[in-house]
């Protein structure tokens, strides 16, 4: 098995005759013009093609990004996860896809004499999976960010003892750096959950039983200046490989902890080759300074050319949530909360969504009215979430929406909503939620 790593959550294996690319995200910026790759990519797209399979894990655009898709040519063959809403599937044939083999979970599929994979599903009630790659004696475990259990992780470190092991070691989700927390509350909330996703590397890396453990698809920099400053050290949920693999050496001394970055290679003959410099991981908010002034331009033209929102823009947002409500009316009351989105821009507003025991309503917030949640959107971003256009978790890991709490309180089910607007998953959740978070 000869393993080339591109960057971010892509990989690129090649076992016997054949080739697969693993969850390519190979063209910046990604997720409403936000995340740009960091360390730099050593490889773009047009340096991995051909290649024989691509399998996308789920559709997050760092791991399903059709600007890189849409180099490859239309019968390229895709290994699609067979998910009960066929959304990924779908999202593909809107690419012009037309060679896509279904993946089923849990099901050895052979690629090649030399070359087997395994697909798990995520043990939660979005969609993501995992995959196993074996070829000529070696077996790779990708997790990209797959969420599974510790039952589940720890049947696969039996079957499998993965000799290489790519793991999320770091957090990119949106809490708590975009809730306008007092900075020194922000400093403490993003240090005990740095730690957390440290303790889970080592913990998931020990439970697989595996003889190599990789930092993997948690690094990105946030490049627009409006946004520079979330990448300071203190004030996210990001950790550096290197602070991984010191965690890993410290509780767990028998797995290896390799540093890959973008352009690295394996093989089990000449083990971890680097052709390319080393990042000063030590040094990331300066080398990440270098590199937002580098790509300033373009990151301001990417926002400038961003479709506007529409006249109906407050109507599209209530019908949206109307919508979700008549399938599903326990929502309301179960949600019981007065959310407020504010679109600061063209045909925008101050619009409260009340959901309660009597439904959804709807009317424009007024200086001193009740709220719970405050969400700052951008209305050009608002408009292709309520489109379907991008999904709501896509836009809320654009680090450009602003929240506000009050009480401070997660409230799960109004997320679950958001997250997960589809029957398919709202019904299962909504009958019973206990097992599924």
């Amino acid at each position: 098995m000869h393993v080339t790593y591109l960057g971010h959550a892509a990989i690129l294996v090649r076992g016997g005759n054949t080739s697969l690319l693993m969850d390519p995200w190979l063209e910046d910026p990604a997720y409403c013009n936000s995340w740009f790759h960091y360390p730099p990519l050593q490889h773009r797209t047009e340096d991995v093609i051909p290649v024989d399979y691509i399998w996308c894990s789920h559709d997050h655009p760092d791991h399903f990004d059709p600007k890189t898709l849409a180099k490859f040519p239309r019968d390229q063959k895709i290994l699609v996860p067979q998910f009960a809403s066929g959304r990924l599937e779908s999202k593909l044939r809107g690419e012009g896809f037309t060679n896509l083999i279904p993946l089923p979970f849990g099901v050895d599929t052979e690629l090649d004499p030399e070359l087997r994979i395994t697909c798990r599903r995520t043990d939660l009630v979005w969609e993501d999976s995992a995959l196993i790659v074996q070829s000529c004696g070696v077996t790779l475990f990708n997790m990209n960010d797959c969420k599974l259990g510790d039952e589940l992780l720890a049947e696969l470190g039996e079957r499998y003892q993965p000799d290489l092991a790519f793991l999320p070691f770091s957090g990119a989700i949106h809490f708590p750096t975009c809730y306008g927390y007092p900075e020194e509350r922000l400093i403490e909330l993003c240090r005990g959950r740095r730690q957390k996703h440290l303790d889970w590397f080592v913990h998931r890396a020990a439970l697989l039983q595996a003889k190599h453990a990789i930092p993997f698809a948690g690094n990105f920099a946030l490049l627009h200046p409006e946004e520079l400053w979330m990448n300071e050290p203190e004030k996210n949920n990001f950790n550096t490989p290197d602070e991984a693999i010191a965690a890993l050496a410290e509780r767990r001394p028998d797995i290896v902890g390799l540093q890959m970055n973008p352009g690295d290679e394996w093989t089990r003959t000449a083990g971890h080759v680097r052709p390319y410099p080393v990042p000063d991981f030590a040094n990331k908010m300066r080398e990440v300074r270098a590199l937002a002034a580098s790509v300033e331009v373009r990151a301001l033209a990417a926002r400038e050319a961003e479709p506007p929102a529409r006249p109906t823009l407050r109507e599209d947002v209530a019908e949206f949530f109307a919508d979700v409500c008549r399938r599903h009316p326990e929502l309301g009351p179960r949600i019981a909360a007065r959310v407020v989105i504010e679109a600061d821009g063209p045909h925008g507003g101050r619009w409260c969504f009340a959901f309660g025991a009597a439904g959804l309503a709807v009317s424009d917030f007024q200086d001193g009215d009740e709220w719970n949640l405050w969400m700052q959107i951008p209305p050009s971003m608002l408009q292709l979430a309520v489109d379907g256009a991008i999904t709501w978790d896509e836009l809320a890991l654009s680090f450009r929406v602003r929240f506000r709490e009050n009480p401070e309180f997660f409230n799960r089910d109004f997320w679950v909503m958001l997250y997960n607007p589809d029957s398919v998953f709202l019904g299962p959740y909504l009958a019973d939620p206990s097992p599924r978070f």
